[in-house]
């Protein structure tokens, strides 16, 4: 079983996405669950996920549709993670060591079990060491590199998609 599951990924991907769309447009939970062919009723889930958490900001109406809540540099991949999955621990210790057969059963000795298990504190270590590069890579440092290995046309299709959906709402 992944840590982070798909609810993280299509996250991640839908603010890539509202951050590569031109800011005269907003694009509505339909295009965007359109754009990554997901159930509408998923995304928008996924969206009222990002808006508890300050990320992204919906607006009602024809023109409406959903923005960035705020600039993609400020935005850390953590903070997606955690809007969309909670934050939930790497792993959970179940004290096995606690369990041994050479211990009998309410004897064990203090020495075994005193202080954090060793398999626990590497574990934390671990945790610990994601999120710290999770909360250093911020929004923006993922479209850049999206966006340097994309050629021109590729670079100009996502902005036009969102660009078009967002006229073709607007037309009476």
């Amino acid at each position: 079983m992944a840590f982070y599951g798909v609810r993280v990924e299509y996250a991640l991907h839908t603010l890539l996405n509202l951050s590569l769309a031109l800011e005269s447009t907003a694009p509505s939970a339909r295009d965007l669950a359109d754009f990554q062919r997901l159930p509408l009723a998923f995304m928008r889930k996924l969206l009222t996920r990002l808006e508890k958490a300050g990320l992204v900001a919906g607006t009602e109406g024809v023109r409406g549709g959903w923005r960035l809540g705020r600039e993609a540099d400020t935005i850390t991949a953590l903070e997606v993670a955690e809007a969309a999955q909670g934050r939930t621990p790497l792993f959970e210790c179940r004290e096995i060591r606690a369990r041994c057969a050479l211990w009998p059963e309410g004897a064990r000795p203090r020495a075994a079990t005193s202080g954090v298990c060793e398999i626990h504190r590497v574990m934390l270590a671990a945790e610990a060491a994601m999120r710290r590069e999770l909360a250093r890579t911020s929004l923006a440092d993922i479209a850049l590199e999206v966006e340097a290995k994309r050629s021109q046309a590729a670079a100009m299709a996502i902005p036009a998609w969102f660009s078009d959906r967002y006229a073709d709402r607007r037309k009476p």
